[in-house]
């Protein structure tokens, strides 16, 4: 095992304070030590490096070229250790972080990779919320909240949005449907909505060029799992999210005749601006690799 070449971290420290207060008596004074053992650490030092570091007059000090570029190393470095001593001495054994998102969202995708992340995280308790609304992440009751929205959706300035993946939505249907030759075959069957995205089978029919428009048998329900039940049950042809749907296309219940496409829509974590600590940064990162892993 290759060990660190460094000096010793106490004459480091001395040299610090000296090199920032100009003084061997106020480092003195901030470490609680003697000017004499100042001036030990200092010589110390110099020795191990090989190099002077100050220059003394008669009654101030100034720093050579050399001390000049480890002051400033060593300071950033410091600052650094001290903040991360601080964090960890005033934080609670275990932190909760609220995720609000759609009961599609949890069931489909973030209940299946949760245990991933308690794994990475231990010290982080996750409740998770089930909601469309982000006024509940306004009113500070969920800390992230998940939704796919348009592109060009504004958010208040007091959030910020991070890009999740893309929204890409298709038609799933049953094997037992007619065979689909066309988008334009479709028409022909009920269409399933969800009251939550009542828009998609428009914004899907705008993408492909197109005309729509609803039908007295189509059906609206109350969730996106009633409506994929429906379409398995062969009710008629749900729209669905590609990353929402792929575990029922890999188990056979559902297929996607024409894919999937791209209709301007993403799903993005949403925070406030205010509440962007470490805990919820992680957390977004995780969420932002997830889809990779």
């Amino acid at each position: 095992m290759k060990r660190r070449t460094l000096p010793p971290l106490n004459a480091l420290k001395a040299f610090e304070a000296v090199a920032r207060n100009k003084s061997f008596s106020l480092a003195a004074e901030e470490l609680c030590v003697t000017h004499s053992a100042i001036s030990h650490q200092i010589k110390q030092l110099e020795e191990w490096l090989g190099k002077k570091l100050f220059i003394r007059h008669f009654s101030t000090i100034s720093l050579t070229a050399d001390a000049e570029e480890l002051s400033l190393v060593c300071t950033q470095l410091f600052n650094r250790l001290e903040q991360c001593v601080f964090e960890l001495t005033n934080k609670t054994s275990e932190v909760e972080v609220v995720i609000g998102a759609s009961h599609s969202f949890m069931a489909n995708w973030l209940i299946p990779r949760l245990e991933k992340l308690e794994v990475i995280y231990p010290n982080i308790h996750i409740k998770l919320m089930t909601c469309n609304d982000l006024k509940l992440l306004e009113k500070e009751k969920v800390d992230i909240f998940i939704n796919s929205i348009s592109e060009n959706h504004t958010l208040p300035n007091f959030l910020n949005k991070y890009l999740l993946f893309p929204d890409n939505m298709g038609p799933i249907c049953n094997r037992e449907i007619n065979p689909l030759h066309t988008k334009n075959d479709l028409l022909n069957y009920p269409l399933l909505h969800t009251y939550s995205n009542k828009s998609a089978w428009h914004t899907w029919f705008d993408q492909s060029k197109i005309n729509f428009s609803p039908k007295a048998n189509d059906r609206y329900f109350d969730s996106l799992n009633l409506m994929i039940e429906a379409a398995v049950s062969g009710l008629g042809i749900a729209i669905a999210p590609q990353i929402l749907i792929e575990k029922e296309i890999l188990n056979g219940r559902v297929i996607a005749p024409f894919g999937f496409i791209y209709c301007d829509y993403n799903f993005y974590a949403m925070v406030r601006k205010n509440n962007e600590n470490r805990d919820v940064m992680n957390i977004i990162n995780w969420l932002i690799a997830g889809e990779k892993g």
